[in-house]
């Protein structure tokens, strides 16, 4: 008989692409996360991972395996999820989702969800980056909202459920005394020459305003990277340089700034809800969806 606990270290070493990752994800060591490796692969009698210089790569025999296991964690997230719906106990929604998510797409949907199940305990939480799909299949998540950019679309994990929302278009930010701020719309080729405030991204979109930058024909001047929106807003308005802001950053607006949509070609985020399959089963994650695809179509 498989352990579980042996099952999920696995998916953490496919989905992390090395034994350090998962130990990281796991609070593990990394030695114990090779043990328990090396104790799997003597309980099915065959090569599960390949050790690599720089992490690992399943063996035909470990897809087979890894594929199950995230299957089965998926199954036993929905089991969990209707049972506690089919109990005494008042059901708990756990939702992970991105930060500027929170100023405007999700208040809403909050709102209209708990009017619909006063009963239901919902809890939000920060998307927690790379474990994001893995903290569905493990069940510390039922949803999880992400976004990637329009211009370099991160792989679909099919063995997911996607429901794609309308697009987070970029804007333009400029400081009021900006000699584009009457304009409607702006092109990103007009700004070739501004000093540029940009927001750091993890990977793999480190280079992101460079690349759009490059795509407009043109290598922005950077002069201070900024840890949040926010952040970036602020040394906008003081002069600091101009950037490009995701729409939903920008529900609570600044007097001391102006937004204006990109002209011509633009740029934007694809926001995605993100479950299991057979979470769908369950009410509260079912009509949870239903309330956001309505709610984020409305806005």
């Amino acid at each position: 008989m498989l352990d579980v606990r042996r099952l999920r270290i696995l998916v953490a070493v496919v989905e992390g692409g090395s034994f350090t990752a998962a130990a990281h994800r796991l609070q593990l060591t990394q030695s114990a996360v090779s043990q328990q490796m090396s104790v799997i692969e003597r309980e099915v009698g065959m090569s599960l991972l390949k050790r690599l210089p720089r992490g690992v790569e399943l063996t035909p025999a470990g897809e087979v395996l890894a594929a199950h296991a995230k299957s089965l964690f998926g199954e036993l997230s929905a089991i969990e999820q209707e049972v506690r719906s089919s109990g005494t106990e008042p059901a708990e929604l756990r939702i992970e989702a991105f930060a500027t998510a929170g100023v405007e797409l999700l208040p809403p949907v909050v709102k209209a969800f708990r009017e619909q199940h006063p009963g239901v305990r919902l809890r939000l939480s920060a998307t927690h980056g790379d474990d994001a799909f893995s903290r569905l299949r493990e069940g510390a998540a039922h949803v999880v909202l992400v976004w990637g950019y329009d211009f370099a679309p991160q792989p679909v994990d099919r063995g997911l459920h996607h429901v794609a929302l309308p697009d987070d278009p970029l804007h333009v930010v400029l400081p009021l005394d900006h000699p584009l701020v009457d304009a409607e719309e702006v092109a990103l080729a007009d700004l070739s020459g501004e000093q540029w405030v940009t927001r750091t991204h993890r990977a793999p979109y480190e280079q992101a305003y460079e690349t759009m930058c490059r795509i407009a024909g043109f290598e922005p001047q950077i002069t201070f990277r900024a840890a949040d929106y926010q952040s970036l807003q602020g040394l906008v308005a003081a002069g600091m340089g101009v950037s490009l802001v995701p729409r939903l950053s920008l529900a609570a607006h600044r007097k001391d700034l102006a937004d204006r949509p990109l002209a011509g070609r633009g740029f934007a985020r694809r926001v995605t809800a993100v479950t299991l399959p057979e979470a769908q089963r369950s009410k509260p994650v079912a009509d949870f969806l239903e309330v956001l695809r309505s709610s984020a179509g409305a806005g």
